[in-house]
């Protein structure tokens, strides 16, 4: 989870996001107020889509994936039953999601909701995990319209002394605008986004074809130990 990280996040633009979170160990397991500031008016779980390991460029859903598992999709779910069939035509195919990152259209997707409710105010972008993988001193954050979300990444690459389409760049791992009327996290562990905004935002994202989401809490677990303890 992020917050293992061992530097200072004092004098950051990410200091006011991590002095919100919820600090681990306060619920069972880990809940998705470690990853997203209280007080919003609604969360979203955002899942990563499943890519077929055989390389025919075949994506899944998860609800897709729960349903040929015969598990249940629900907002705790983990993605270990979800690998593979156990019968069938895909019983050899493994389905393997993006960790720390939703898929491109997932992301552009959700990127073009909240440009709905935020207008043309400025996004930041921050990067933790690239910037402590690459000795930059602090996280890295770049301020921009939300369109400037895919152009980021080269930014951040750049600031660490990377090739700008240097693979090993993540992120972002959180993404608010200057209101922080919403907030958007990746963590690099997981499979999923999560994301606290205004119900308005919610159902549009909810509503979009482009984005598999679930309604969430703060107090929803994220770690891949919560679906052993409530899918049975």
């Amino acid at each position: 989870m992020t917050e293992t990280h061992t530097w200072s996040y004092d004098g950051t633009e990410l200091a006011w996001l991590q002095a919100a979170l919820e600090r681990p160990g306060q619920r069972a397991g880990h809940v998705v107020g470690e990853l997203v500031p209280g007080g919003f008016g609604a969360y979203l779980r955002v899942f990563h889509r499943f890519d077929a390991s055989d390389g025919s460029g075949r994506t899944r859903s998860w609800r897709e994936r729960a349903e040929a598992a015969g598990r249940p999709f629900h907002a705790e779910m983990s993605h270990g039953p979800l690998l593979q069939d156990a019968d069938g035509p895909d019983a050899d195919v493994r389905w393997l999601a993006d960790s720390g990152q939703p898929d491109v259209g997932t992301r552009r997707a959700l990127a073009r909701c909240l440009g709905r409710v935020t207008g043309e105010q400025p996004v930041l972008f921050a990067y933790d995990l690239a910037a402590l993988l690459w000795g930059a001193p602090e996280p890295l954050v770049r301020c921009s319209a939300l369109a400037g979300l895919d152009s980021s990444r080269p930014f951040v690459a750049a600031e660490v002394g990377l090739d700008a389409e240097y693979e090993e760049i993540t992120g972002p791992e959180f993404w608010w605008p200057e209101d922080r009327s919403w907030v958007v996290t990746s963590d690099y562990d997981l499979l999923s986004t999560y994301v606290g905004c205004s119900a308005e935002a919610a159902a549009l994202i909810l509503a979009d074809d482009g984005i598999e989401a679930l309604p969430v809490t703060p107090g929803t677990r994220v770690d891949f130990a919560a679906d052993d303890a409530n899918s049975r």
